[in-house]
């Protein structure tokens, strides 16, 4: 599940998750992603220019690889920088790392 927190003003989008990130759920979260996304950016761009997306995972406690993809896909969407990954359990940090992903996707 992801609640989305929006501030236009700030150009700023904090994608919050909870529970588990398995494949299953993957799927649909990518379809919701891409659709704030497509909401968010000026004509249909392929990227989102300008805005600060975050991804909160206070409350997951596991990650499957796909969701490692969405990842990378809504970080190719952002401007260089401005993508990140906050409030990571140790365990699914090391699974970034493991994956060569930290620091790429600024997960902290």
């Amino acid at each position: 599940m992801v609640v989305f927190d929006l501030n236009k003003h700030e150009k700023n989008l904090v994608c919050r998750f909870t529970g588990r990130l398995d494949t299953n759920v993957c799927m649909n979260l990518a379809e919701e992603i891409n659709g704030k996304l497509k909401e968010i950016s000026e004509q249909d761009r392929e990227f989102i220019p300008g805005y600060r997306i975050v991804y909160d995972l206070k409350n997951v406690n596991y990650i499957a690889s796909s969701f490692i993809r969405i990842c990378v896909n809504t970080a190719k969407k952002a401007e260089k920088g401005n993508f990140s990954i906050i409030n990571t359990d140790p365990f699914i940090k090391k699974t970034f790392k493991i994956a060569g992903l930290d620091e790429t996707l600024q997960v902290s």
